[in-house]
């Protein structure tokens, strides 16, 4: 493209050119009138006709000329102008290619990248989708189960079950075994009645705590359910209620503490802690009462604490039991090696005896016997061949006595 300064000066020239035609044309009326007017004047005028004539003329073609020059001026400065811009065009054409080439490549690759990544999520989603499927089958299957469980729940006799089976796991979680740490449905009569007391937690001391399950679960159940008006909670609370107030009258009726070697009170297990704190919520004073009737009311948390001491129990009787084995064990030893010493102190005064014997008969050999022996070879010429007689030295070191203070102790007694 031409910048303004040329596009200025073209235009110049042009309005010049133009300017020029436009002056002949203002100019050639005004020397017409003027020769008109001198014409009048005389005859002598007739020349400035020519004159006029030949300036207008000449003035056309000068400024034909002038216009014909700056036309053509104008046509080539502008060729060159268009090719310039043309040239300039075709390389910011280039330039410009090639930044949006750098700009859109990384839009290709990363576009590129995305529809790859969207291929993988959708091979994905086909394998979530399956999973989704499974984890919505086994979703159904643990709702029926519970639903199934919770039903199994509300019967009395699946519940009561249920609570003893918790209380075991319980006992067996804290280290006690059944037979060895405590008994279950023990049967026993009174008075012609039977009773059977749930469990029964054996003490090393020979006492027996007597725990009694109570699992009042369908009322507790229908309380905490789901679409209940508030007239069905409260009724079903006052079951609960109800139901819990009755097992304590009949437990403290049945007074187990008196028909076993036990401490003056009964053990109530409620095998659930929501049903603990609810119970408690409905009634503050049935902790009290309880414990007026000699019945301790108890979690799965606080007869825990309860087992532990028993448990603890064992523990010390076991300790003891092994302790008293390991002076019995020790006391045996002792004995032992009292006996083993006194075999040592024969030993040892056998070897003294045998020193003193062995000492006694080279004295002898050496005073009675060698002398007869050299007379006999001296004197009388007995040959003993090859073979001299040995010199026989006496024994100087003694056996060392047992000196320890408990040994001298066994002497001193054995010589009273």
């Amino acid at each position: 493209m031409m910048d303004a300064n040329s596009m200025n000066w073209i235009f110049g020239i042009a309005g010049l050119a133009a300017g020029m035609t436009a002056a002949g044309a203002f100019f050639v009326p005004k020397l017409n009138r003027l020769t008109r007017e001198n014409a009048i004047l005389g005859a002598d005028l007739a020349a400035q006709d020519k004159i006029t004539a030949y300036a207008e003329n000449h003035f056309k073609a000068s400024a034909q000329e002038a216009l014909k020059g700056a036309h053509e001026l104008f046509l080539q400065m502008a060729q060159e102008r268009l090719k310039q811009s043309h040239m300039d065009g075709a390389h910011d054409l280039e330039k410009r290619q090639k930044a949006i080439s750098d700009l859109v490549d990384p839009i290709g690759k990363s576009l590129k990248e995305m529809e790859t990544k969207i291929e993988n999520l959708g091979k994905a989603g086909a394998g979530l989708e399956s999973q989704l499927k499974t984890f919505s089958d086994i979703q159904n299957r643990l709702r029926d189960e519970t639903s199934n469980l919770t039903r199994a729940l509300r019967n009395p006799g699946q519940g009561g079950r249920w609570g003893e089976m918790h209380l075991q796991r319980t006992l067996e979680a804290m280290g006690m075994s059944e037979w060895t740490h405590f008994r279950k449905q023990v049967h026993t009569s009174v008075d012609g009645e039977a009773q059977k007391p749930d469990f029964i937690l054996d003490m090393p001391s020979g006492l027996h705590i007597v725990v009694d399950v109570k699992t009042p679960l369908d009322p507790y159940l229908e309380m905490t359910g789901d679409n209940l008006t508030d007239e069905q909670k409260s009724a079903a609370a006052a079951r609960l209620h109800k139901a819990l107030r009755g097992h304590l009258t009949e437990l403290s009726r049945k007074e187990y503490w008196l028909r076993f070697n036990s401490p003056d009170f009964v053990v109530m297990y409620l095998p659930s802690e929501g049903l603990f704190s609810t119970v408690m919520a409905l009634d503050s004073m049935l902790m009290e009462d309880a414990a007026q009737k000699r019945i301790i009311i108890a979690s799965p948390t606080t007869f825990m604490g309860l087992a532990r001491i028993a448990h603890y129990g064992w523990q010390q009787q076991n300790i003891a039991e092994e302790a008293s084995k390991i002076a019995a064990l020790g006391s045996e030893l002792f004995k032992r090696f009292v006996t083993f010493a006194e075999h040592i102190q024969k030993i040892g005064a056998g070897l003294n005896g045998a020193v003193k014997s062995y000492d006694n008969a080279v004295g002898s050999l050496q005073s009675m016997v060698l002398p007869s022996l050299k007379k006999l070879k001296d004197e009388h010429h007995v040959q003993a061949g090859a073979k001299e007689i040995p010199d026989l030295q006496p024994l100087t070191q003694t056996v060392r006595s047992l000196t320890a203070p408990e040994f001298e102790k066994n002497e001193e007694k054995k010589r009273a």
